[in-house]
């Protein structure tokens, strides 16, 4: 017998890409008398409102926390699901995304599931960058030396998980899907499974600017997480001394200076990654000292 699933979208001033997510989870091929579709509002200011209401989905608004994490707990809190599946705004999911993933929930032991992460037709060089990278690819993480983990991009946990172990850490900007990934395998003993044929497309940055400010809020969770887990996120500890990480990001500033003019002079395409390899490194330092320097 098929569970009942709910799916969790949070949004924030995404109204440009929510309407195609959600027609993608109402085109799902699985029983719709067995699925719930939650999109919860994080207090968007554009057309957001508008463009979800005219989906037959539950909507939920969550205005007193702003964050994806805060978003996705308000409706874990309102889902009827034994299994909630998680997925974000920019994203399109596979049609047969939730069929294929419940076969791996036949194991009792066995709490999440996390599917593969594919990037969208790239409309800018920024996303065929991120696609030349691999971000957020899903099978990297679970090769992490402490534990696997997952990204809420494509997710599913048994509902009894988030009774056992409690919400995703509300406040966090970053990094909240590692640590409720490892509570879940440390604490509530049960296995996170990884699924390849439990596709999500994924629309990356499209713009340097994004890029960087992704980087920065990763590098911000990453040291959220290390701080938690006695640096067992990162495999290697980053220095404490704020003077080499200053002059890391002039390096950086240096490399950023050279390679664009560069590329507008070669017109390459290799010459641009680096500058947005520059780039991102970039965000990362800059989130390491806005961290340090709030603690």
């Amino acid at each position: 017998m098929m569970p009942k699933i709910s799916i969790i979208v949070p949004n924030y001033n995404d109204a440009s890409r929510i309407s195609e997510c959600i027609r993608s989870l109402l085109d799902l091929n699985y029983p719709k008398e067995k699925l719930e579709i939650i999109i919860v509002d994080n207090g968007s200011t554009d057309n957001s409102l508008q463009s979800i209401k005219a989906f037959p989905v539950k909507l939920l608004i969550e205005k007193e926390v702003k964050g994806s994490y805060a978003a996705r707990n308000l409706g874990v809190k309102n889902a009827e699901g034994e299994i909630l599946a998680f997925t974000d705004s920019d994203c399109v999911v596979n049609k047969y995304w939730l069929c294929n993933a419940i076969k791996y929930f036949a194991a009792e032991d066995v709490g999440g599931v996390a599917g593969e992460i594919r990037g969208g037709e790239p409309k800018t060089l920024v996303e065929e960058y991120q696609l030349f990278t691999k971000a957020l690819d899903q099978s990297r993480y679970f090769n992490h030396p402490y534990y696997p983990f997952a990204v809420t991009a494509n997710v599913c946990y048994k509902k009894i998980v988030f009774d056992k172990i409690g919400l995703f850490e509300t406040h966090w900007v970053s990094g909240g899907d590692a640590d409720f990934a490892w509570r879940m395998q440390i604490h509530g003993k049960m296995k996170l499974m990884y699924a390849a044929d439990c596709i999500v497309y994924h629309h990356h940055r499209a713009s340097t600017k994004g890029l960087y400010l992704q980087s920065k809020r990763h590098a911000y969770g990453a040291c959220l997480l290390n701080a938690k887990y006695d640096n067992k996120f990162l495999t290697r500890k980053e220095s404490n001394n704020k003077l080499i990480l200053y002059l890391k990001i002039s390096r950086k500033y240096v490399g950023k200076t050279i390679l664009f003019p560069a590329f507008l002079l070669c017109r390459s395409k290799m010459i641009y990654f680096l500058y947005l390899d520059r780039v991102s490194k970039l965000g990362y330092f800059k989130g390491l000292i806005q961290y340090r320097k709030g603690n």
